[in-house]
């Protein structure tokens, strides 16, 4: 293995021009996977986050007993996905109101009454599902007697939630073209590199050369080729986030979430992925030109 490594090393600054062209083209398709493997881990964050976000608020009859409003309390608090239960009278409902709408809150002054009844505000748990888990729980609010009405975010989580799980599949599927690509890219400059070398692996057979010593130091050139190209794929993405993210921060338009990089073990998950596919591909080329 020794022997094939530096071989194989020795190949792969030998046909500079060929490699180069290679990895350029791995680090671009790594690029672009990656960007789309940091956008969806920071989607998801953000959706996560947002569904903390989320209030469920359970409006209540009027004048409702103040000891069968802590039982609906102690009820909602034993749901599947329901986190911190809190009450809100009408009363501080239509102050905070008042408090927020500022300058004209004179509109206000011409109300004979608080049109603001009693409810009842829930936060999810964090372990709670996707937009059918908390559709599910506003349903179970819902059916409480005592309950008028049940709202929260539906409609923003339903379309944010689709065009999450569109993108993500859209993802999947390029992400699966480009592999399919690069694994070609690679088989094709190994195959143009031993069009290349063709007397010199006749000239190795004949003087007894197995296709073990032949094929061993590409496997090694396939296996850098996706190393050097995943690694540089990598870098130009830390370079565009170290670019962009801390303009977007300065601007002030992540205030309220903050974008990260991808974790290292996943950095190591796309470079070990590289080289498997880099590997492919040079088997499949060796394959198919030395016949084994």
């Amino acid at each position: 293995m020794k022997d094939a490594f530096r071989r194989g090393l020795a190949d792969f600054l030998n046909y500079r021009y060929l490699h180069g062209i290679c990895v350029a083209t791995i680090a671009l398709s790594v690029f672009v996977i990656s960007a789309f493997g940091l956008f969806l881990m920071n989607a998801s964050d953000m959706m996560a986050s947002w569904k903390r976000g989320i209030r469920v608020i359970a409006y209540l009859e009027q004048n409702t007993d103040p000891v069968v409003r802590e039982d609906i309390i102690a009820e909602i608090r034993s749901y599947e996905g329901a986190g911190e239960v809190t009450y809100v009278a009408g009363d501080e409902a239509f102050d905070w109101l008042r408090s927020e709408i500022g300058r004209q809150s004179a509109l206000l002054e011409g109300l004979s009454e608080n049109p603001l009844p009693d409810s009842i505000e829930v936060s999810l748990s964090a372990d709670i599902g996707g937009g059918d888990a908390i559709s599910e729980l506003a349903e179970r609010i819902g059916a409480i007697s005592h309950v008028t009405e049940v709202e929260y975010a539906r409609q923003w989580l339903e379309r944010f939630s689709g065009i999450y799980n569109l993108f993500r599949l859209t993802s999947m599927v390029l992400i699966g073209l480009i592999c399919a690509a690069v694994m070609l890219i690679v088989a094709n400059t190994i195959r143009l590199i031993l069009y290349s070398r063709i007397e010199e692996i006749r000239i190795t057979r004949i003087i007894g050369a197995d296709d073990t010593f032949i094929k061993y130091p590409l496997f090694m050139e396939g296996a850098m080729l996706g190393l050097a190209g995943g690694a540089a794929g990598l870098l130009l993405l830390y370079g565009a986030y170290a670019a962009t993210v801390p303009q977007l921060e300065s601007a002030g338009l992540l205030v309220y979430f903050q974008v990260r990089f991808l974790p290292w073990r996943t950095a190591l998950i796309i470079l070990s992925s590289s080289m498997i596919i880099g590997w492919l591909g040079c088997y499949l080329s060796i394959r198919r030109f030395l016949r084994f």
